[in-house]
C-alpha cells in the first residue's frame, strides 16, 4: 500500500521533489502546478510552438544590473 503524503503540508521545494520521483502521480503534479500558479499568478505559460525570444530578450532587459554613471 503506497500512501500519498499531504501535498498541501509540504513545502513547493518538497512538493517539487515528490512529483519529479512520481512523474505518474498527476494529482501532485496539479497540486505543484496549482501552488506555482497561486505564487506567482502573472507568470506566463509558453507552449512548445511559441517563440519565447521577445520573452527572453525583454527579460534580461528588465534584470540587468544597472550600470553606475
Amino acid at each position: 500500500m503506497n500512501l500519498k503524503p499531504d501535498f498541501a503540508t509540504l513545502t513547493t521545494p518538497q512538493l517539487r521533489t515528490y512529483v519529479l520521483e512520481h512523474r505518474d502521480d498527476r494529482d501532485a503534479l496539479h497540486a505543484y502546478l496549482d501552488r506555482r500558479r497561486s505564487e506567482n499568478p502573472h507568470s506566463q505559460v509558453y507552449t512548445v510552438d511559441d517563440d519565447v525570444s521577445e520573452a527572453i530578450a525583454n527579460y534580461l532587459q528588465n534584470h540587468r544590473p544597472q550600470e553606475a554613471s
